[in-house]
């Protein structure tokens, strides 16, 4: 029904103007310089309706044309950005797996179609170094750090990576000293600072950067008490080498209280002033610790030296018997203090009393010596025999030959 009432109206308005052509059909002239155009209106209207429609079809041509440009243009520009996915993909997983040349030529094929180079410059570094290629990996560090300001702490954490990589951890100290200013708090920043003031034996350094480890949670309290002892421990060693007791317990000194109550540390410490002479300090500060905290290991240096008064040493460890009676560290000690105080029978008792409760190839040796020169000599000759024994040093059972045949 609707397209018979168009073509109706379009049948009238046909006839329509077909009469009005013939009743007063118009005039058009158009004069340009020496020519002239005449026309009827309704001709010039025909022309003019022609022209409307070839401009609106060759509009409508070019626009598709544009488009289907557009959309070729679209397939060949997806075509390679998902060709560099797919080699950076594959780089990526050859660089897991530790094939570095096919893990370097994979994601540098991919940089003409990668959305991120970054990663691919950065990943081609590490494979780089791998293959000890230091001009290929310096080289793409370098096009990493171009493709972004926010890039540095990344090329700078590979860099320093790679140098710790290599032993030259002062170059890695740089490097990560000028990360530290732009990322005070970043992980990782502080945890490669840690391995290279470990490696540089920068104790103070490494004592220092511990708060901010703790702060920020870089690494678990358990670590970061057993860096802090290994720290303390090292700055000990450093003050020992000095041969100069009095550097030694100033760095005794400046320890916390919660430090100075840790039987490692102080075992360390105490050793160290025996060493240096000073056995009369070493006294004292395992006397107090003693006091405040078991220690097997404590204890056994005690019998080892001798304080100002080492009858009052004695008395002093006798006490402890009260607690640690069953302790064999201290019944050794208290037999070694007893021969100090040249009181033979009672050092042989407490080594007996030791020997029963733990025979030891050290408490044998003590006991065979002693017995020895009280004139005990069988049983000394069995403590001996016994003492190589546990060693592994005793001598095959083999015939020997006897006096008087």
């Amino acid at each position: 029904m609707k397209i018979f009432i168009a073509v109706l109206l379009t049948l009238i308005l046909a006839a329509g103007l077909a009469v009005a052509i013939q009743h007063d059909p118009g005039y058009i002239l158009i004069a340009y310089g020496q020519t002239t155009v005449e026309m009827t209106i309704w001709v010039g209207l025909a022309v003019l309706a022609v022209l409307i429609f070839l401009f609106v079809v060759v509009f409508i041509s070019l626009r598709r044309g544009a488009k289907v440009t557009d959309k070729i243009g679209s397939f060949w520009s997806d075509r390679k950005a998902n060709r560099g996915r797919s080699h950076t993909t594959l780089g990526m997983i050859a660089f897991i797996e530790g094939n570095w040349e096919k893990s370097r030529r994979l994601l540098t094929d991919a940089l003409k179609g990668s959305e991120a180079p970054l990663i691919n410059y950065l990943l081609a570094a590490r494979a780089s170094h791998a293959l000890g290629d230091a001009a290929a990996s310096r080289h793409y560090l370098g096009l990493a750090e171009e493709t972004s300001a926010k890039a540095s702490i990344a090329v700078a954490l590979t860099q320093a990576e790679m140098q710790v990589d290599n032993g030259r951890l002062e170059e890695a100290l740089a490097t990560l000293t000028r990360a530290r200013r732009n990322a005070e708090r970043h992980p990782s920043v502080l945890c490669l600072l840690e391995k290279v003031y470990s490696g540089l034996h920068d104790w103070t350094s490494l004592l220092e950067l511990l708060p901010d480890l703790r702060k920020h949670k870089v690494l678990p309290s358990e670590k970061i008490d057993s860096l802090e002892r290994q720290a303390l421990m090292g700055q000990l060693e450093q003050a020992a080498l000095q041969s100069d007791v009095s550097v030694v317990l100033q760095w005794w000194k400046h320890l916390s209280r919660t430090w100075q109550r840790d039987a490692d540390l102080t075992l360390a410490y105490c050793r160290t002033l025996v060493a240096l002479g000073d056995q009369v300090s070493a006294e004292k500060v395992l006397r107090q610790s003693l006091k405040q905290n078991w220690s097997s290991n404590l204890v056994l240096l005690y019998g080892l030296i001798a304080g100002v008064d080492i009858s009052r040493q004695l008395s002093t460890a006798e006490t402890w018997l009260k607690d640690h009676s069953d302790d064999p560290a201290l019944l050794l000690s208290l037999g070694r203090l007893s021969l100090r105080n040249e009181l033979w029978g009672k050092a042989k008792e407490y080594f007996e009393q030791a020997y029963s409760r733990n025979p030891n190839a050290e408490l044998c040796f003590e006991l065979g010596r002693l017995l020895n020169n009280m004139g005990e000599q069988t049983a000394a000759e069995r403590y001996t025999r016994e003492a190589l024994q546990m060693q592994g040093q005793a001598l095959p059972e083999l015939p020997q030959p006897r006096l008087g045949r």
